[in-house]
């Protein structure tokens, strides 16, 4: 067949893949090897949310607190106070009490040069901070509970929640069943269940862009955790 310089109308062809697949060889790149990769980040990923589940939603709660409250606009009046604590505060430290009736002069400089506009810029930059990790703090949440919803049956749910949230062992997840209908193995089981449906929903997540920035700083979070475990 003629050479067009086009691709057909389904894509690459055969030959296209074989090249390319020879090329990402050359170059280093091994496809099974960063699969694998990628499904160790989603189990160790399903397990710090999983660990990570109760603080998670304390965070929630003050976050939203704090977002809720709003960006206090910060004065005059308060800038002369927090400048004088300050200003006395460091010649008390080094003994330099001739410095201390340049106080008023240097609060006055630091006002006429902006100082409160500065600090109010500030703020609104610290609280979009806080917005930012607010939304990425109840997506992380979400995960968790849509995996649970949609992957976990109601027993699954239930231990789930036990051994995550209440932070109850094996032996005290066995007694509030019947006697007899739960076992150690059956809840290990159930646990590695558990964890997988957090995985899936992850590798699920992570085809969509919109989640990118969110599924970097997991992996940064991820990787800060195993260090901070070794």
């Amino acid at each position: 067949m003629e050479h067009t310089g086009i691709l057909p109308e389904g894509g690459w062809t055969m030959n296209d893949k074989t090249v390319n697949a020879g090329q990402n060889q050359e170059a280093g790149q091994n496809p099974k090897a960063e699969q694998d990769s990628g499904e160790v980040f989603f189990q160790e990923a399903a397990l710090f949310l999983a660990e990570t589940y109760g603080r998670m939603l304390d965070d929630r709660v003050q976050l939203k607190a704090l977002i809720d409250a709003g960006v206090i606009p910060y004065t005059e009046e308060m800038a002369i106070r927090d400048l004088s604590a300050v200003s006395v505060g460091y010649n008390t430290e080094r003994v330099q009490t001739s410095n201390i009736s340049n106080i008023p002069e240097r609060i006055a400089a630091l006002l006429d040069s902006g100082y409160v506009e500065k600090m109010n810029r500030r703020l609104k930059q610290e609280m979009a901070e806080t917005a930012r990790d607010y939304a990425y703090l109840c997506w992380k949440i979400e995960t968790v509970e849509t995996a649970m919803r949609e992957r976990m049956s109601k027993k699954e749910q239930d231990i789930f929640e036990r051994i995550f949230l209440r932070k109850r062992t094996y032996r005290q997840i066995c007694a509030a069943y019947k006697k007899g209908t739960l076992h150690n193995k059956q809840i290990s089981q159930t646990k590695k269940k558990c964890l997988q449906a957090i995985a899936d929903h992850l590798k699920n997540a992570s085809c969509f862009p919109m989640y990118s920035r969110y599924m970097d700083n997991l992996r940064r979070e991820c990787q800060q955790e195993k260090e901070r475990k070794e």
